[in-house]
């Protein structure tokens, strides 16, 4: 999937929102527009990596991005998360309200694993295979233990900024007290391996592309 098919999804998931408030006139799944914008940050940052690497600009000053990319990602595959509010409601069947859930989703778990793609991409041709796959498989983790802040602690990204010493202590409690937050730690993992396995399927996918290419 390329931007192009990003935006189709994104404009499929928003076309199926604005059909059920026209429908029911309640705007109970109105969150999933503010999810989903905030599911492109990391592709929009990763796209903008790719051209100041391809511009040739320094590392050191790709660094401070990196950092907003790997911030935001978490909220790409967060959407995930979102079926947690499907239910019997009254005006929309409950397949409608899962589809658009999934909808929202697939848009959200693709834009993350493209950005991924990209960015490691950047840190194989700066640093190496091996420091690239380290670098996947830390941003896994990193947004595995993003979304259990965000699901579970109610944590957002602008609390990086606004409140940073609750951010770190959240953070660093199931570190240094692994025994005591089974939650986060299953939370971390399944979501982490789940992230890079979407990631492995984009990988396959654009290896497949390219062998479609004529040379």
């Amino acid at each position: 999937m390329g931007s192009t098919s990003f935006v189709q999804s994104s404009a499929l998931a928003v076309t199926l929102l604005a059909a059920r408030i026209g429908w029911t006139r309640e705007r109970v799944y109105a969150f999933l527009l503010w999810n989903l914008m905030l599911a492109w940050v990391p592709y929009v940052c990763a796209a903008a990596l790719r051209s100041l690497h391809q511009r040739g600009v320094r590392t050191r000053a790709l660094v401070p991005l990196f950092v907003v990319w790997l911030v935001f990602l978490p909220n790409a595959p967060y959407l995930v998360t979102d079926f947690i509010h499907l239910r019997w409601r009254d005006g929309a069947p409950l397949w409608f309200d899962a589809v658009m859930l999934a909808s929202y989703a697939w848009a959200g778990v693709g834009l993350g694993a493209a950005s991924l793609r990209i960015c490691s991409s950047i840190v194989r041709a700066r640093r190496g295979p091996w420091t690239a796959a380290a670098f996947v498989a830390i941003s896994g983790l990193a947004t595995g233990f993003g979304i259990y802040l965000g699901r579970f602690v109610r944590l957002n990204t602008w609390d990086v900024a606004t409140r940073p010493l609750t951010v770190l202590e959240n953070a660093l409690s199931p570190l240094a007290h692994p025994l005591d937050h089974p939650r986060a730690w299953v939370v971390t993992l399944t979501f982490a391996l789940f992230f890079l396995a979407a990631y492995g399927v984009r990988g396959q996918e654009l290896l497949r592309t390219s062998s479609r290419t004529p040379s």
